[in-house]
């Protein structure tokens, strides 16, 4: 009966460190296996971030200040941001010498088209300090009155083989024929 009762417990002792054992186990793998997930996102998550050299040189590429072609009353400026792969754009339309309209938006380069849809149009009117007999010898005045037109503009800039912008998604018709060309520096 003695031995009976020693059996049991040398059993009872041996499942005991069994079960510790397993569980140990178990949390080890579970931990490589949280390890290594963790690691794959990291890794991705660098890959994502670290762009190859052709996609900055294609950003880069794009930056400069831009003259409509046609109008000579419209220019752009593109400041890209190859890291975080956008593009922001402001165009600038003189309609007179204290008028102007200027649309600000950020792009992302889809294939041959830089696509926005957070357009944001203002009309600006600049303070003309002539003086009193209207002979215009004081200067333009530096400040400028600002009124939003709307915001969330939607479009896009076609990007031709030679390097210039054509905006084939303004939401003005006399916008859709601006083709931008890379003024010399």
């Amino acid at each position: 009966m003695k031995m009976k009762k020693i059996t049991a417990l040398i059993l009872s002792v041996v499942m005991v460190l069994g079960m510790s054992l397993l569980v140990t186990a178990c949390g080890e793998e579970s931990a490589q296996e949280e390890e290594q997930a963790t690691t794959a996102e990291t890794e991705a998550a660098e890959e994502e971030t670290t762009q190859s050299p052709e996609i900055v040189e294609e950003y880069v590429a794009l930056a400069g200040e831009y003259q409509d072609e046609y109008s000579q009353r419209a220019s752009a400026t593109v400041i890209t941001d190859a890291e975080n792969q956008s593009v922001n754009i402001t165009v600038m339309w003189s309609s007179s010498a204290t008028t102007a309209t200027m649309w600000t938006m950020t792009a992302n380069k889809e294939g041959n088209q830089l696509v926005y849809s957070d357009c944001v149009k203002t009309e600006l009117i600049y303070a003309d300090d002539t003086d009193e007999e209207g002979t215009g010898d004081e200067e333009i005045g530096g400040g400028a009155e600002e009124t939003v037109v709307y915001e969330n503009g939607s479009g896009s800039f076609e990007i031709s083989e030679d390097g210039k912008l054509l905006w084939t998604g303004a939401e003005e018709p006399e916008c859709q024929s601006c083709v931008f060309v890379r003024v010399s520096e």
